[in-house]
């Protein structure tokens, strides 16, 4: 399919906006589930379905683009995942208050923010990709090993590693949701990638390396 057209106002006030957010939608469904999933708080992911949470998210892109706030101006997916973000954001911080939570957990509101991947369910995710008989065995014990390196990495490279390796965005789409030159994006992907690499190195985990590719 060809990239939406989403910098032009008329055209969104000239069409269903329904039927055009269900497409947009649709496109991407997959990707959007994968960052829910990922970035749903633990606690949360006990008791919410992340189809809930798209499902609510494309409910207030309807409300935002009926509502005459202006078209997007940034690619289809970096602006579905600011709606997802909002969100998570608003899902996280009423948990929080419920808790009394007044912690680093807390998320900032701030529209260019989302919420910190989670270790577990990366951890979780790599490992659900190895379908030999020995790592299913070892599974649990997997889980914790890659938990514990996905956590030895600094903030900054294991965003930029959820982003490209587990999220699925495309370099250029990872630049432009970090703020940042395609130049930049490559770079850090790169060093991180090396980094966790070693790390796996380190804890004796080579034969998941062909994994981190």
């Amino acid at each position: 399919m060809n990239k939406l057209s989403l910098d032009n106002s008329a055209e969104w006030e000239n069409q269903d906006i329904q039927k055009r957010l269900e497409q947009m939608f649709n496109e991407h469904r997959e990707r959007l589930l994968r960052m829910i999933e990922i970035r749903l708080m633990p606690e949360l992911r006990k008791h919410l379905d992340p189809v809930d949470v798209l499902q609510d998210a494309f409910l207030e892109a309807c409300r935002q683009l009926t509502g005459k706030i202006s078209a997007p101006k940034s690619e289809p997916i970096i602006w579905l995942r600011l709606i997802v973000s909002q969100q998570l954001i608003a899902l996280h911080r009423k948990y929080c208050q419920s808790q009394k939570r007044n912690i680093h957990r807390e998320v900032s509101m701030n529209m260019s923010c989302r919420p910190e991947s989670d270790s577990l369910s990366l951890s979780g995710f790599l490992v659900g990709k190895l379908t030999a008989p020995s790592f299913a065995a070892r599974r649990h014990e997997l889980i914790i090993k890659l938990r514990e390196a996905l956590d030895d990495l600094g903030n900054d490279d294991r965003e930029i590693l959820s982003l490209r390796h587990f999220e699925q965005l495309s370099n250029s789409e990872t630049a432009e949701e970090l703020n940042i030159s395609p130049n930049t994006a490559s770079v850090r992907y790169i060093r991180a990638l090396k980094k966790f690499r070693d790390v796996l190195k380190s804890r004796q985990l080579d034969d998941l390396l062909e994994y981190s590719k």
